[in-house]
């Protein structure tokens, strides 16, 4: 349950970063796209996906012992996070390689949890 919502929060950021420079070429601009961009929106999508991630990763690493995801879930949520702190030109070429390593971690981990505790293993 928390990778699947997790994964969903993680394509939220993706979904924001996408969207951000095809509402400027379809010519939306002003208001919605200052709301869109502002610095508070960034934030409240990372913080759901650091707390997905420390709630559930290393939890699932006892349970399956593989620390993969956790280490593609670590290196997402850093290097998305240093985009607040990098020039702007920089924002989408890191935090869209940074979601799908989230997300990939998320789906990893959720798979092994799958093989760990089914009743076949």
């Amino acid at each position: 349950m928390k990778d699947n919502l997790a994964i969903f929060t993680s394509g939220l950021c993706l979904i924001h970063c996408l969207a951000a420079p095809l509402l400027l070429i379809i010519g939306l601009s002003g208001a919605a796209i200052s709301w869109f961009e502002a610095e508070w929106v960034h934030q409240a999508l990372l913080i759901p996906v650091i707390i997905l991630a420390v709630l559930s990763l290393p939890y699932a690493y006892k349970q399956h012992g593989s620390a993969i995801p956790l280490i593609l879930a670590s290196i997402g949520i850093l290097v998305m996070s240093s985009s607040f702190y990098l020039p702007e030109s920089l924002e989408l070429w890191l935090v869209i390689p940074s979601a799908f390593l989230i997300i990939s971690a998320h789906g990893l981990n959720k798979k092994l949890l799958t093989i760990t505790l089914s009743p076949l293993s």
